[in-house]
């Protein structure tokens, strides 16, 4: 029979703490003579104490919290909205411009064409 290890105990402590791991009478006894196991096993009882106890603990929130978060949320909200519209004109602004450079480029052509067919400048 092999002895059995504290390190081999901590791993099982938690689960046998909050009731979702059994654990046999090898490891009851080791814990029962072994204080190092004891202290671990304490130690898992207070932490399992103290999160029941966050559990049921509900901070108060500050005056005007829920209002401050709204406001931030409807500003945020707002510049987002701006900077779209803003996005959305550069885009417009940008493609006006492409258009008119290309028109520029296409009657320079047509006046090149039509000035080597007729020696001179057509436009």
């Amino acid at each position: 029979m092999t002895p059995v290890r504290c390190e081999d105990v901590a791993e099982l402590l938690p689960g046998a703490v909050d009731g979702s791991r059994s654990v046999d009478r090898r490891t009851v006894r080791h814990v029962a003579s072994c204080l190092r196991c004891q202290a671990e096993l304490a130690r898992y009882h207070g932490l399992l104490r103290r999160l029941h106890e966050l559990r049921s603990h509900r901070p108060e929130l500050p005056a005007g919290l829920i209002a401050d978060v709204l406001d931030a949320l409807d500003a945020s909200v707002a510049r987002r909205t701006v900077r779209s519209a803003l996005a959305g004109r550069r885009l417009a602004y940008g493609g006006g411009a492409a258009l008119g450079a290309l028109a520029i480029a296409v009657t320079v052509a047509v006046a090149v064409g039509r000035s080597g067919r007729t020696g001179r400048l057509g436009i």
